[in-house]
C-alpha cells in the first residue's frame, strides 16, 4: 500500500481490525523503503504509526510490531512501559532526562538537543509547535547545572504561564517576572524581551533561552519587537552565558552565524501528532470562504489562526456578521469584568 492508501485503511476502524498484520506488513515497508536523509520519508513513516496508535487495541496480537515502528521512529512517549521487550526498556530508559523527579521520556529529537545543551552547545532549534521545546528547558532547569536562567517570551500574557509551568522549581529557585523584583542566590527570570532589556539587577546568567529567534537581527513588521529582541540577545550573550533559542521551522540562517557564537543550528522537521492538509477551494473573499468554512464544521472544535490583533477582529466581526453560531452568554461575566478593569483603548 502507498502512504495514502494507508492513511485511508487506518481512518477506518474496521478495516483495521480485519488486517492487522496487513497494515503492520505494509507500514514496516514503507520505513525500511524510506529514502536516507529524505525527511518527508520520514515524517510520512511518523504519520502512519501515530493512526496506528489510536487502534493500539486492534494490533493487541501483534504489539511487538509495532512497538518496533515506534522505537525506531524514536516516538518514546507512545510507548506503554510496562509490556516493553527488554530491548525495547533499554531504549526507552535512555531517553528519560536526568533528575526531573517526574515521569517523563523524550522523543528521539528532543533527547539529541537535550543530550547537546548538557554538553554544554550554544543551540538554535527550529521545529514544529508540537515538537515540544518547552520539555527541553524544563529538563535542562531540572538538571540543576546552572544557578541563573533567562526564558525570554513573546508576550506578557505567556509570562504568567510559563511562570506557572516553572514553579515546579521554586524550592531552589527563585522565579522572578517583575522588573521590581530583585534576585534571589539561584533565579529564573521569565521576561519578554522589552523587560529583560530594563532589568537591571541580573547577576551572571548562565543559561538564556529566547523564543522566535528568527526575529533576532530581522527586519520585521513588528520593527519595535525585533528592536528589543536584538538588545536582549546582545545583552545576554556578551555575559558569555549558554544559550538556547528556539522558533517554529526555518530552513537556514544567515551564512557565518554559527562559527560567530559558536553554536549549532538544529532545523528538524520532527513532528509529534499525524495531520491532514485539506486546501479549501475560495469562493469570494477570504473572509468569506472562512465563514463559509466554518458553517460546515458545526460540531467540531475549531481553531482559527490570524495573524495579528487586527486580523483576529476582522475575523470575529466577520463571524459574528455572518450568524455561524448560536449566541451565548457564557462570555457576558468576563467581558464585564474587563469592561471594569480595563481601559477601552
Amino acid at each position: 500500500m502507498t502512504f495514502d492508501e494507508l492513511k485511508s485503511q487506518l481512518a477506518d476502524q474496521e478495516s483495521v481490525a480485519r488486517q492487522p498484520f496487513a497494515l503492520l506488513k505494509d507500514m514496516t515497508r514503507l520505513f525500511n523503503n524510506r529514502s536516507d536523509g529524505n525527511s518527508r520519508s520520514e515524517d510520512q513513516c511518523r504519520d502512519v504509526v501515530f493512526r496506528a496508535l489510536e487502534h493500539r487495541e486492534s494490533f493487541a496480537g501483534y504489539q511487538p510490531i509495532l512497538d518496533g515502528l515506534v522505537r525506531e521512529l524514536g516516538l518514546f512517549p507512545y510507548m506503554e512501559e510496562k509490556p516493553l521487550s527488554l530491548m525495547d526498556s533499554i531504549a526507552y530508559e535512555y531517553h528519560r532526562p536526568l533528575t526531573f523527579g517526574e515521569p517523563m521520556v523524550f522523543h528521539r529529537e528532543q533527547a539529541e538537543v537535550y543530550r547537546r545543551l548538557l554538553d554544554g552547545d550554544n543551540i538554535i532549534l527550529s521545529a514544529p509547535t508540537s515538537f515540544g521545546k518547552s520539555k527541553v528547558i524544563d529538563a535542562i532547569i531540572a538538571s540543576g547545572r546552572y544557578k541563573n536562567i533567562v526564558v525570554v517570551v513573546p508576550t506578557i500574557a505567556l509570562i504568567d504561564e510559563t511562570r506557572r509551568r516553572l514553579s515546579r522549581f521554586s524550592p531552589t529557585f527563585k522565579v522572578v517576572t517583575q522588573v521590581s523584583q530583585s534576585p534571589g542566590a539561584r533565579n529564573i527570570f521569565v521576561f519578554t524581551a522589552e523587560r529583560a532589556n530594563v532589568y537591571e539587577e541580573f547577576p551572571h546568567i548562565d543559561f538564556f533561552v529566547i523564543d522566535e529567534f528568527y526575529k533576532i537581527g530581522a527586519v520585521a513588521a513588528d520593527q519595535k519587537r525585533t528592536v528589543a529582541l536584538n538588545h536582549a540577545f546582545y545583552k545576554l550573550s556578551k555575559g558569555g552565558g549558554q544559550f538556547y533559542l528556539l522558533g517554529p521551522c526555518v530552513r537556514q540562517i544567515p551564512e557565518g552565524l554559527e562559527a560567530r557564537f559558536r553554536c549549532r543550528f538544529f532545523p528538524t522537521t520532527y513532528a509529534t501528532v499525524a495531520s491532514d492538509l485539506i486546501r479549501v477551494k475560495r469562493s469570494g473573499s477570504e473572509l468569506n470562504t472562512l465563514c463559509q468554512l466554518v458553517k460546515q464544521l458545526q460540531g467540531e472544535p475549531t481553531l482559527i489562526f490570524c495573524k495579528s490583533p487586527k486580523s483576529t477582529n476582522d475575523v470575529a466581526k466577520a463571524l459574528l456578521e455572518a450568524g455561524v453560531t448560536e449566541p451565548t452568554h457564557d462570555a457576558d461575566s468576563a467581558a464585564v469584568w474587563m469592561e471594569q478593569h480595563f481601559h477601552p483603548e
